[in-house]
């Protein structure tokens, strides 16, 4: 019997962000998809939560206390994996990508495997982010990005490394099928609204339009329910079960957008999910999702249901693009009825042909998995 290899895992996770989470259960399934004998470490901002959930190790990802034991977690390791997500980019506040890309710098140092898998590119603006990508990105035994967008600003950044170009993580957790079936028509519609906060991310996010926004996502709903009689489902994807996140908290973003509806007490407002599985069936449900949050998206793409995006990253773009949907792709300052009710009319006006080009874009979007994978064994074979 072969030995037992070891990977560490290291990304935003346990963060109570089920897109994240999503991403973790993706990755574990495609390193074991080539790996079948290899164990995990995740580092983790929940280490317990993200052990009892996945059955792997995990230690806190930040905390200085366990700096030493993540030392001596990666000396244990062979692997050491960054992703995935949207961490190579600059906040007003910091360089994210600085800070993701220290531990990966320090696998290096440790003559340890590195690979990068799943991540995108957002925005770049600090001297410091611009010197440690290259820097570190162009030593990985591996590098995989999610959209062609982040391919190619790497490469404008000075990577000369392979770059691969492979689907959502998120996606390697959902098979590859797609219902086809129409709901009744005495059965009222099903609609899905994500919403996140704006503050903190990138410098062509206009903060000061958040609240015209919220007016706009309340006015979407109304709509729905007046035209359509449709059930209309707020979906938090990054919430506390029994408490509020001090700065990213969509149950919050969603309270303030029910401040300017009319039927805020018809809505289904959903305080928290317990598990990827209980959100999953959900969207399943759905006859379309109207997302901010990525992973609103994608797990709605992946699971067969049309999609409109409220574009307020590079990175909805990118994905929007990547699956033929970026006609479906709205601005944030664009983000109105006018610009909707067409999509919307088109939409459920035939839902047959919307999920069928849902499911045309994704299957293309997924084949470039099989390029990652057969490099992903080579890497594996190596040791």
């Amino acid at each position: 019997m072969a030995s037992q290899k070891k990977a560490i895992i290291c990304g935003f996770y346990g963060n109570y962000n089920l897109g994240d989470e999503a991403m973790l259960v993706g990755m574990i399934n495609l390193l074991r998809k080539q790996q079948e004998n290899l164990s995990f470490t995740v580092f983790s901002n929940d280490p317990q939560d993200t052990q009892v959930r996945y059955s792997v190790q995990s230690i806190h990802r930040q905390k200085r206390k366990f700096m030493l034991q993540r030392r001596l977690k990666m000396l244990q390791n062979s692997y050491f994996v960054l992703g995935g997500g949207d961490l190579l980019r600059d906040s007003v506040q910091s360089s994210i990508a600085q800070n993701w890309l220290n531990p990966l710098e320090q696998a290096l140092k440790l003559r340890r495997r590195t690979l990068v898998i799943g991540i995108s590119v957002g925005e770049i603006w600090k001297p410091e982010t611009k010197v440690i990508i290259p820097k570190v990105l162009n030593q990985v035994d591996f590098l995989a990005v999610r959209d062609v967008q982040s391919k190619n600003k790497l490469e404008e950044l000075g990577v000369h490394n392979s770059i691969h170009v492979m689907s959502d993580l998120a996606l390697q957790g959902i098979p590859e099928t797609f219902s086809q079936s129409i709901r009744p028509a005495n059965q009222p519609l099903q609609v899905g609204i994500s919403v996140r906060h704006l503050s903190g991310r990138g410098l062509s996010v206009d903060v000061d339009i958040y609240p015209n926004l919220q007016k706009e996502i309340a006015a979407l709903a109304d709509f729905l329910v007046e035209e359509y009689g449709a059930i209309v489902h707020f979906l938090p994807f990054r919430t506390h079960q029994y408490s509020y996140h001090p700065t990213d908290d969509d149950y919050v973003s969603i309270l303030s957008v029910l401040r300017y509806s009319r039927y805020s007490t018809q809505f289904v407002v959903h305080r928290y999910f317990e598990s990827l599985q209980d959100l999953n069936k959900l969207i399943g449900s759905l006859d379309l999702m109207v997302g901010m949050r990525l992973h609103s998206l994608i797990l709605s793409a992946g699971l067969g249901v049309p999609i409109i995006a409220a574009e307020y990253d590079p990175k909805v773009r990118g994905f929007m693009e990547e699956i033929g949907q970026s006609k479906h792709s709205i601005p944030l300052d664009c983000f109105d009825k006018v610009q909707l009710q067409p999509m919307i009319e088109n939409i459920l006006g035939d839902p047959l042909k919307a999920r069928k080009q849902i499911q045309s874009g994704v299957e293309s979007y997924r084949q470039r998995m099989t390029e990652v994978e057969q490099a992903l064994t080579q890497i594996f074979a190596k040791d």
